[in-house]
């Protein structure tokens, strides 16, 4: 078989290789500091290997290896649920929980359908890639399906996509509303996320059209570009939004001269106690930075631009505590305000615990037990008595 290069594959070539190299730097800082970037991340590596495998049809190079014939499709289902969990992750505060496991489910349907030709022979798999790679449409019929028959998967994984786009989409903007003031860090977020979005509607869009007119060739080609587009854009984005990728923060532009004061760069060893204490104090409570989970002392520390030694010597005069009963007595003090307001009374523990900013209920449990002397469920019942 002839190897084509031409200029559309080596566009494939280049946004897969930078979409894996600039996935695995967000995994990195994803694991490292920022874990709600986790399903961006592998939303990242994920696509670039589909477009990988696009580019190997492409180029005709998927003859010289045949085992990543239907890889792509494979790929796609895995993404699809990512740009949802990312925005689910950020937006109601919370990580990894078993039943994101359901996501997986089509995959499984999938190989259930086409486990058969998934484990055919190379040489199988050729014959069937001479017949397919330069038509199109035969190979989006999914002609080999077992159970459910072709034309299913194609069409099934647009709906799913456009179906998750709509639930990240309500997600967001129900956020966006819930929203009265934002740090620039947010503001940050919230523009990338917007950008994301833009573009994910036009990765699905083109199916749609196919319904009016548009030919299922052009349908393909336009999806294509849009995520090889995205691909190449987040990619150089991670030069320009720090922030959101790697997990570190941006530091104000301008601040009062009072504030300014309080946290230089680098807090002299002269600097009062209690200078000290009022930043923190105002830092935290303005930002409302213990709402973010698995805050440390070492986050506030380059938040603040002040040394974490600083923060607990100071935090230990002051509150007689460290820092993590410290920034938990934030949490409860804030989970009782809401319940005051009426706010939350019905919510799960769970919830709750998520919307504080604690990692899990027990946690949250023991340390609304260990500030307020009740248990969160007693102290509700007191409150509708």
């Amino acid at each position: 078989m002839e190897v084509i290069l031409d200029f559309n594959a080596l566009i494939h070539l280049a946004a897969a290789i930078l979409g894996i190299l600039s996935g695995f730097i967000i995994l990195y800082f994803g694991i490292k500091s920022n874990p709600k970037n986790q399903p961006l991340a592998i939303f990242q590596i994920i696509a670039s290997i589909a477009i990988f495998v696009n580019f190997s049809l492409i180029s005709e190079l998927i003859f010289y290896w045949p085992f990543m014939y239907r890889m792509g499709h494979i790929c796609i289902l895995i993404f699809l649920p990512m740009p949802f969990l990312f925005v689910v992750f950020h937006t109601r505060n919370r990580l990894w929980k078993w039943y994101d496991l359901l996501h997986a489910l089509p995959l499984l349907v999938f190989f259930i359908d086409y486990g058969h030709v998934l484990l055919m022979s190379n040489a199988e798999k050729i014959l069937i890639l001479q017949k397919e790679v330069n038509d199109l449409d035969l190979l989006g019929k999914f002609a080999q399906s077992k159970y459910i028959g072709p034309n299913f998967h194609e069409n099934f994984r647009s709906f799913l996509f456009s179906f998750y786009w709509i639930a990240q989409f309500y997600l967001f903007l129900k956020w966006s509303k819930a929203q009265k003031a934002m740090a620039k860090q947010t503001k940050i977020w919230k523009n990338w996320t917007m950008f994301f979005l833009s573009f994910q509607f036009f990765m699905f869009v083109p199916f749609y059209l196919s319904f009016f007119g548009l030919d299922s060739l052009t349908s393909y080609h336009m999806t294509n570009s849009f995520v090889v587009i995205w691909l190449l854009l987040s990619s150089v984005s991670l030069f320009f939004f720090p922030s959101l990728l790697y997990g570190f923060t941006i530091k104000p532009e301008k601040e009062t001269p009072k504030i300014k004061k309080q946290i230089e760069t680098k807090v002299g060893e002269d600097q009062k106690s209690d200078d000290v204490i009022l930043a923190i104090e105002q830092q935290m409570d303005e930002r409302k930075l213990f709402l973010t989970m698995g805050y440390s002392i070492n986050d506030f520390s380059r938040d603040i631009n002040i040394p974490v030694y600083q923060i607990s010597k100071t935090l230990n005069t002051f509150k007689g505590m460290g820092f993590v009963d410290y920034i938990n007595q934030k949490r409860i003090l804030y989970c009782v305000s809401k319940f005051g307001k009426g706010e939350w009374l019905m919510y799960t523990s769970e919830a709750i615990a998520a919307e504080c900013g604690f990692s899990n209920r027990n946690t949250f449990t023991r340390a609304f037990k260990k500030f307020q002397g009740i248990y969160p469920s007693e102290f509700k019942k007191k409150l509708n008595s």
